[in-house]
C-alpha cells in the first residue's frame, strides 16, 4: 500500500506540475483571449491588408486582424473584437484605406435582427474590396473577345509601313534614346542613392502617418471654423445694411419735424447767449442764498428765524456804563 501511494502521489504531482507549466506558458494567450471574440470575414482578395491592422465599426476601433489565410478561392480574415461589440447576422464588411500611405483596415457594418454568433463568418457576398482582380481579369477577357483581330492586324500593318517610311526621322530619335540610357547608366550610383533616400523618406512618412491624418482632420476643422466665421460676417453685413436702410427711412420720415425743432433750438441757444451775463450773475448770487437757506433748515424738521424791530429798544439809565452813548 505504501508503494502504491508513492506511485499515485508521483503521478498526481507530475500532472499538477505539468498543468502549471502549461498555464504559465500560455498565460499571455489566455490574458489576450479574455474579453475578446473571434469572427471570420471572407474577401475576394486581401489587397494590402496585413495582420495587426485595425478593425472599425462606425469609425471606432473595436479590434484587430489576427490571421489571414487562403480558403479555397477566397481569403479568410480572422478578426478579434471586443466582447461587448454586437454584430448582426447580416453584417457587411469592406476593406478601406486608413492613411495617405495606403494602410488599410476592415470596416464592419452591423445589420440584421439576430446576433452573429462568436466564430461566425461574413461571406464574400457581403464584403467589398477596393480592387477586385477577378473582375479586372474578367473585364479584360470580355474586351479581348470584343476586339476585331482583322482590323487590328490591318492597323499594325499600316503602322509598320508608316514606321518604314519614317525610318530616317526615327534614327535620330533612337540615337537620342540610346544616349539617354547611357546617361542614366552612368549615374547608376546616384540613382541608387536617390532610391535609398526615397526609401528613408517613405519610412519617415509611414511613421508620421497618424500625424498626417490628424493634420488633415485639423485642416478640416479649421476650414469649418472659417466657414462659420464667414457666415457670421455675412449675417453682420446683412444686419448692418438693414440698419442703414431703417435709419435712412427714419430720417426721411422725420425730416419735416426736425427742421422746426432745429430752428427752435437755434433760437433758444441765441437767447441763452444774449443773457449769459445775467445768468452768471444769478448763479453768483444764488450761492449765498443757498447757504443761508441750508442754515435755516439744517437743524431738523423746523426752521430758525429771527424778527427784529418789533419792540422798542431799551436804553441804559443815565450814569450807567455806556449811558453817554
Amino acid at each position: 500500500m505504501r508503494e502504491r501511494k508513492r506511485v499515485l502521489s508521483g503521478a498526481v504531482g507530475l500532472t499538477v506540475v505539468g498543468g502549471m507549466l502549461l498555464a504559465g506558458l500560455s498565460v499571455n494567450q489566455l490574458v489576450g483571449l479574455l474579453g475578446k471574440a473571434d469572427y471570420e470575414v471572407e474577401f475576394a482578395h486581401a489587397a494590402g491588408l496585413k495582420e495587426g491592422d485595425p478593425v472599425r465599426v462606425s469609425g471606432v476601433k473595436v479590434g484587430s486582424v489576427e490571421r489571414i489565410r487562403l480558403d479555397g478561392t477566397v481569403v479568410a480574415v480572422t478578426v478579434q473584437l471586443d466582447d461587448d461589440v454586437r454584430l448582426g447576422d447580416s453584417t457587411t464588411a469592406a476593406l478601406r484605406v486608413e492613411t495617405l500611405l495606403g494602410t488599410e483596415y476592415v470596416s464592419l457594418d452591423s445589420a440584421g435582427d439576430d446576433r452573429l454568433p462568436e466564430g461566425g463568418r461574413v461571406p464574400v457576398e457581403r464584403t467589398t474590396t477596393p480592387f477586385s482582380l477577378q473582375e479586372a481579369v474578367g473585364g479584360l477577357a470580355e474586351r479581348v473577345e470584343a476586339i476585331d483581330t482583322a482590323r487590328l492586324a490591318e492597323s499594325f500593318r499600316v503602322v509598320s509601313q508608316a514606321l518604314d517610311a519614317a525610318g530616317p526621322e526615327l534614327r535620330p530619335a533612337v540615337d537620342g534614346v540610346a544616349r539617354l540610357s547611357t546617361s542614366i547608366a552612368s549615374r547608376d550610383a546616384q540613382l541608387r542613392e536617390l532610391l535609398v533616400h526615397s526609401r528613408e523618406v517613405t519610412g519617415v512618412l509611414a511613421d508620421r502617418s497618424e500625424r498626417l491624418v490628424q493634420l488633415v482632420r485639423d485642416a478640416g476643422t479649421f476650414l469649418a471654423v472659417l466657414e462659420a466665421r464667414r457666415q457670421a460676417l455675412e449675417t453682420l453685413l446683412v444686419s448692418s445694411q438693414q440698419l442703414a436702410d431703417e435709419l435712412i427711412a427714419t430720417v426721411q420720415q422725420t425730416r419735416g419735424d426736425l427742421a422746426p425743432a432745429l430752428e427752435s433750438l437755434q433760437t433758444t441757444v441765441a437767447t441763452l447767449r444774449q443773457n449769459k451775463g445775467d445768468l452768471e450773475e444769478s448763479m453768483r448770487l444764488y450761492a449765498p442764498l443757498l447757504r443761508y437757506y441750508t442754515t435755516v433748515l439744517g437743524h431738523g424738521r423746523w426752521f430758525d428765524a429771527g424778527l427784529f424791530g418789533l419792540t422798542p429798544q431799551l436804553l441804559p439809565p443815565p450814569g450807567a456804563a455806556g449811558g453817554d452813548r
